[in-house]
């Protein structure tokens, strides 16, 4: 590793300057005018993370969190903070979605939780060998997903999925599923061990119901064309749908109508944030989002 050390003053360069090996900053600090990209890239045995500062901070694709588009342009996940919000970069399923719903993840396929393993896998390892109970598989649909032992010996262990092949349930029920971590306790076959597996909860999300269906990612901050890209509210303030009478100060929960937030009573949902400006019911109230990363 080569170190470059700047011990005083201010270093400016016209174009972008890429550290392969990482920046030690001491004394004061860094001061990035123009925003800022820190890029986490993905291997083996590392997750892709990036965090962004400020719209239009990255040299690797148009940051806008008001702008959506066909193609993926940073990793599912990826976090902008643009002001007093902040976002996560995320795809949506096959419907459009306009400004100001709740959205949440697509619904669990029932036949690929509480699988059993098929052989042991010693701590230390990244390769776990399932068997699914009925659908079949796509090359990676579960990439960047995540992998959790659910029942017996290493229970309450979750990893991040790195990959899997593509699966024909009727030609072989198992499958074996690659993540980015190593498991830290070992899983015995024969020990009625469980596992699930879900999919990455930013890759496909659909408003969310009136009835919920899972957790609530975000909040769409424009409308959002179906299968598109692009950031979700996290926290921070934001217009969301109004469902029913909020009260200044309040909880607001995923409520009522689809998509809308409603006030909080009785067995409390999710709260998503505390409601700053009340408008009517089917309007949109202003909500300072907090319950949601």
């Amino acid at each position: 590793m080569t170190t470059t050390t700047i011990t005083q003053g201010i270093e400016q360069y016209e174009s972008t300057v890429t550290f392969q090996d990482g920046l030690n900053i001491t004394g004061n600090g860094l001061l990035a005018s123009a925003g800022g990209h820190l890029q986490y890239v993905e291997a083996a045995g590392y997750a892709a993370s990036d965090f962004i500062v400020g719209k239009g901070g990255s040299s690797y694709g148009t940051v806008d969190p008001f702008v959506s588009g066909a193609s993926q342009l940073f990793p599912l996940g990826s976090k902008l903070l643009y002001g007093n919000t902040t976002y996560r970069y995320s795809k949506m399923a096959a419907v459009a979605v306009t400004a100001g719903k709740c959205v949440t993840h697509a619904a669990s396929i029932a036949g690929h939780f509480n699988m059993a393993p098929t052989a042991n896998v010693a701590a230390g390892e990244t390769a776990i060998s399932v068997e699914t109970s009925a659908t079949d598989i796509t090359l990676n649909q579960y990439a960047n997903g995540y992998l959790y032992v659910n029942d017996a010996a290493g229970e309450g262990q979750m990893l991040r999925i790195r990959s899997n092949p593509a699966h024909d349930h009727s030609d072989d029920a198992s499958i074996i599923i690659t993540c980015y971590d190593p498991l830290v306790t070992a899983i015995v076959a024969s020990s009625n061990t469980l596992v699930t597996i879900v999919a990455d909860p930013l890759s496909a999300l659909i408003v969310q119901a009136a009835t919920t269906t899972g957790a609530t990612m975000g909040v769409t901050v424009s409308d959002m064309a179906a299968s598109h890209y692009g950031w979700m509210a996290v926290s921070g303030p934001q217009a969301v749908l109004t469902s029913g009478t909020l009260v200044v100060g309040n909880h607001a929960v995923p409520l009522g109508a689809a998509g809308a937030v409603g006030p909080a009573a009785g067995d409390v949902i999710q709260v998503v944030g505390t409601v700053m400006i009340v408008n009517v019911t089917t309007d949109y109230s202003l909500i300072n989002l907090y319950g949601i990363v």
